[in-house]
C-alpha cells in the first residue's frame, strides 16, 4: 500500500523535525520500503512510502516515545 503524507511542523523547524524522524529510521525500515522524504518548506515536508507491515508501523507511530516527540515539534500528519 503506498501513502504520501504532509507534515506540517509548527514548533519547530524542517531540520529539526527531520533530525528527529532520521532518528528511528532503522526502526521504521521494519514496516515500510521505499521512504522519500521531501522538504516542502521550512515548515512542511512530504514523505511517501509503502506500508508492509501496517500493525507494526501503527504501534511504532503511536508509541509514547514518539507521540511525545511530535507534540513538543508541533508536528501534524495527514495522508493524503
Amino acid at each position: 500500500m503506498k501513502i504520501v503524507a504532509k507534515v506540517t511542523i509548527s514548533n519547530s523547524s524542517f531540520e529539526d523535525w527531520s533530525a528527529f524522524f532520521d532518528s528511528y529510521k532503522e526502526k521504521r525500515n521494519e514496516f515500510v520500503k521505499n521512504e522519500t522524504v521531501v522538504k516542502i518548506s521550512d515548515d512542511e515536508a512530504r514523505v511517501t512510502f509503502e506500508i508492509i507491515d501496517l500493525e507494526g508501523l501503527t504501534l511504532l507511530s503511536s508509541s509514547k516515545e514518539i507521540t511525545s516527540k511530535e507534540a513538543e515539534l508541533g508536528v501534524v500528519t495527514e495522508i493524503l
